[in-house]
């Protein structure tokens, strides 16, 4: 009867685990985890930031605020890939929409995220997914 007690005690410690962690994001899943998760995407975040302060067409059409809210809106999205509860108006897309970017500075932006990933050794299935997130 005392094993019995232990198997059910450890059964019941192992469900109350698993069922903790049923909320908890997929670290390390998709683009996310293979973009080293916080950190790598942390700094691709900031290289694409750099980049699109230094490309004229985006820096003058988001400004300062514009570029800090697209480079979240970069990391949300990526985190997204990640399993973690992102909602929409934190995502890239929707922080572009909110500029009117021309043609030039979307461009602009395209460039600058192919050359922060470029400049952070992404590979080129990585790079390809980044870029989805500009449409």
């Amino acid at each position: 009867m005392f094993a019995s007690k232990r198997s059910i005690v450890a059964l019941s410690l192992v469900a109350a685990f698993v069922m903790s962690c049923a909320g908890t994001p997929n670290v390390g899943g998709g683009l996310w985890g293979q973009l080293g998760a916080q950190k790598g995407v942390s700094a691709l975040t900031h290289s694409f930031g750099d980049k699109l302060a230094a490309n004229a067409a985006t820096s003058q059409a988001l400004g300062k605020d514009g570029i800090k809210n697209v480079k979240m809106g970069l990391y949300h999205s990526v985190a997204k890939t990640g399993g973690y509860k992102v909602d929409k108006s934190q995502e890239l897309q929707s922080a572009l929409k909110g500029y009117n970017l021309s043609p030039a500075a979307m461009n602009g932006v395209r460039e600058s995220l192919n050359a922060a990933g470029r400049e952070k050794g992404l590979r080129a299935d990585q790079l390809t997914a980044v870029t989805k997130l500009v449409r």
